[in-house]
């Protein structure tokens, strides 16, 4: 993952004003790389942030590094609230696909982070190792606790992952996401992972958090 703390003050009121700094900057360039994509150059960058280009460079290296920052800082802050909505759902296989599932809809839930992905899908593509860290841990603890029983385990959680970003990214080569539709998708490979598609058809069929029963395909 890219370092985004090699620059930082000391600690105390400059520390927290460094950081306040660093946080708009991201926050801008999150909103700017959703709608001029990885073309923007560091004069945008600094322009629709309000502030110099040598205030960018005192917070990160490169603009890669600063583009690579946001995707990484959103897609955390999406995981977080995922794994929050999903950790009480008390069926094991259930509470690991449903922030997949949720995955599908950041469209509605994260529109900024949505819009990044659409409009950067080839970096987006490269950082995947980075978003699916999680993942492949958490499947390979199911693994170790026999509530997921496979062989060639790394494999497989290889393949699911490649399966899961495509369909995650087609939904972004549609004008019309279908997040129904990509729970099936995922209902189908997920027998990858040694979930029986019985299984794989009823917790991707399940209700979402938050949402009202009647809401339960969507």
């Amino acid at each position: 993952m890219t370092n985004t703390t090699s620059k930082h003050p000391g600690q105390g009121r400059k520390a927290a004003y460094f950081a306040r700094n660093r946080s708009a900057i991201v926050s801008s360039t999150q909103e700017l790389l959703g709608v001029k994509g990885w073309g923007a150059t560091i004069d945008d960058v600094a322009a629709h942030a309000g502030v110099s280009v040598s205030t960018l460079y005192q917070h990160f290296t490169t603009k890669d590094e600063l583009f690579k920052t946001c995707v990484v800082e959103a897609w955390a802050e999406f995981e977080s609230w995922a794994i929050s909505r999903s950790a009480g759902i008390d069926d094991p296989l259930e509470r690991l696909v449903m922030p997949m599932r949720l995955m599908f809809r950041t469209p509605s839930s994260h529109p900024k982070f949505a819009q990044m992905v659409g409009k950067n899908q080839g970096e987006f593509t490269a950082l995947i190792p980075v978003f699916t860290k999680n993942l492949g841990l958490a499947i390979r603890q199911l693994v170790k606790a026999k509530i997921l029983t496979i062989d060639n385990a790394d494999i497989r959680i290889t393949n699911l992952k490649a399966v899961l970003m495509r369909i995650f990214v087609l939904q972004f080569e549609n004008n019309k996401p279908n997040p129904k539709d990509a729970d099936f998708a995922l209902s189908v490979a997920l027998p990858m992972i040694g979930i029986t598609e019985h299984v794989a058809r009823a917790i991707t069929t399940t209700h979402l958090p938050g949402d009202k029963p009647d809401r339960a395909a969507q």
